[in-house]
Formats: structure tokens, sequence, C-alpha cells
């Protein structure tokens, strides 16, 4: 089942967090505290909006994102998606995707936007699911000095 994600589903999340991302191509070796932290910071804005998919009261999959105010109006900007290692090309990431876009675009959100690495399978997952790249955008970093 797909529903809104609740501060109950932090743990459940977290694990889902560190397995998704232990795994080709990424390789992020993310600790429970850390990925639960992550996700307490990116759900704690009152804009904040997130989905699970819940499986029998298992969290099988985590979408986090928040609803920003823009020009031609409220985007859903998606911090983080992950789906359980165990279960990813299983059209699990699909249905949240597809629930989220159909919940806000009944609410009056206009887009979705998010970041990923170019050439990595989530590129062609978000592709697949509609979404565009923009070459006008780039991303940048600077890192602090120690």
């Amino acid at each position: 089942m797909i529903r809104r994600y609740v501060p109950d589903d932090l743990d459940g999340a977290a694990e889902v967090f560190c397995s998704a991302f232990a795994n080709p191509p990424w390789n992020e070796k993310w600790d429970i505290s850390h990925a639960a932290d992550r996700i307490r910071e990116l759900m704690s804005a009152p804009q904040s909006v997130g989905y699970v998919y819940d499986d029998g009261g298992s969290i099988k999959a985590v979408l986090c994102g928040r609803v920003l105010t823009y020009l031609h109006g409220a985007e859903y900007v998606i911090d983080e998606f992950c789906v359980a290692a165990d279960i990813q090309r299983c059209g699990i990431g699909s249905a949240v995707i597809d629930h989220a876009y159909e919940e806000l675009s009944e609410q009056g959100i206009v887009a979705m936007a998010l970041m990923t690495t170019r050439g990595y399978p989530s590129e062609r997952f978000y592709i697949k699911k509609g979404f565009t790249g923009n070459d006008d955008m780039v991303f940048m970093y600077r890192a602090f000095d120690k």
C-alpha cells in the first residue's frame, strides 16, 4: 500500500535508505543513525511531503520531498527516493512516483523536480516516468575548508 509518510515510518525508511544506497552504482555505506537523521531532516519542514510503500507494516520504499513555491506555481522537489534493494525493478518505484504524481497534481502542484546522477539507473528510471533534463542548469558544490 502506498501512503503518506508519517514520523513513525522513520526507522523503516532509514533501513530502506541504507539498503538501497549500499549497492552499485552508489556503494554508499550509510549507518541507520545517519540515514534516520537525513530522513528526519528532510521530512521536518512544514513543506515536507513524503510517501512510503508499506508492505504489511514493513516499509519497502520511501520518497522524501518538499512542496515549494516557484514562479509558475508550487513544485514538488524530490530530495530522496529509494526502494529496498531486494525489490528494485519490480514496479514499486513506478507505483510510488505515479501515486505521488496523481495526488500532488490533484492538489494543484504543477511540476516535480529532482537531481540525479547522469548515466545512473535512476536517470533512466526518471526519464521513463516522464522527467526531462535541463541543459541550461548545472549542479554546483563547494566544500568547506577543514
